[in-house]
């Protein structure tokens, strides 16, 4: 699962060199928190002074010395309130980015030494700030965009298609950029894959898949896709619409089938298929580091990191009560 050309610019052993030790773990968050120094976030003040817990925590306090605010590198983020150590997210972090195409809980929790429902729970709170992160990256300039609808869900008797029961409708966007390459003086354009953008959508109605358009992919650009009800009238202002009726060996949507396939592929075989109310969870994933599948593992873990440190605190509670009300969403829709 894990290849040998993904450990070459960081591995298991750095991970337990640099940060074991839980000041050099706490040291790691708060340069991400704050890369230009502490800056309180009540008053904008920068000095600040180090209070020391009564109950022999090493978790460091860090108090204004303008104000008197008090908080701590996980105060106001994704981590505020864990009861693991810092170490323990490191390395579940470290293990969740190495895995190029993802990987089960379980897995982790062998390889890390950290219990399974911990494990858990910090996967599916990295998947919600991924979520997070992903609703404030649109795609701003890009210059083609293959579109498309796809259902996922188990197999059922009855209806086929949109509003089939057990399954769920996603619109895919892949972003693409025009490369031009000069092969032996004479020039060919290129379309590379960028990124993805994924939405569930509960209707066939054309408003949604335009919507879904402009608010991920304000950008002029061709948008491609198939002659299909859904797509015929999309009327979209500043986008050029190549809408081909589908054709078996052709590659009109090939980039965009390629990464549907994918994203099967990795579902099911990590986690051998998934609850529909925690497909939101695992297509922001795909969608997260899609956009980063060419960095470096280092940076790769640097950018989870900022990801969660910028993610909302949500409890484990909270996250029961969030997946339950999406649940019954798809349930009516």
């Amino acid at each position: 699962m894990f290849k040998k050309s993904l450990f070459k610019d960081l591995t298991f052993a750095d991970i337990h060199a640099q940060y074991s030790d839980p000041h050099d773990a706490e040291r790691f968050f708060f340069d991400l928190k704050w890369k230009d120094g502490f800056v309180c976030s009540k008053c904008g003040h920068t000095h600040y002074t180090t209070v020391v817990r009564k109950n022999g925590s090493l978790r460091t306090v860090y108090q204004c010395a303008h104000c008197g605010h008090q908080e701590s590198v996980t105060a106001g983020t994704a981590l505020e309130s864990t009861k693991a150590p810092l170490f323990s997210w490191i390395l579940v972090m470290f293990a969740y980015v190495i895995s190029k195409t993802g990987t089960s809980a379980k897995y982790i929790s062998d390889l890390t030494g950290v219990s399974y429902h911990t494990t858990k729970l910090m996967l599916r709170k990295i998947k919600q700030a991924q979520k997070q992160d992903n609703e404030t990256h649109i795609a701003v300039d890009c210059d083609a965009i293959e579109l498309d609808v796809f259902s996922y869900g188990g197999k059922k008797h009855g209806k086929r298609g949109w509003g089939a029961e057990g399954k769920v409708n996603v619109a895919a966007a892949v972003i693409k950029r025009y490369v031009w390459d000069d092969m032996d003086g004479d020039e060919e354009v290129f379309e590379a894959t960028d990124a993805v953008k994924f939405r569930i959508v509960h209707s066939e109605n054309k408003a949604e898949l335009k919507k879904f358009l402009e608010e991920e992919v304000p950008s002029d650009c061709v948008v491609h896709c198939d002659r299909s009800s859904s797509n015929l009238a999309l009327d979209i202002a500043g986008k050029l619409v190549d809408a081909q009726k589908f054709e078996v060996d052709t590659d009109h949507l090939s980039s965009l089938d390629h990464i549907i396939s994918n994203f099967r592929s990795k579902v099911q075989g990590t986690a051998h298929g998934i609850a529909l109310q925690f497909l939101e969870n695992e297509l922001a994933d795909f969608e997260w580091k899609l956009s980063r599948r060419k960095w470096k593992k280092k940076s790769i873990f640097a950018s989870l990191g900022r990801t969660l440190i910028s993610g909302a605190h949500q409890t484990r509670q909270g996250m029961i009560d969030y997946f339950k009300d999406v649940q019954k969403q798809l349930v009516a829709a």
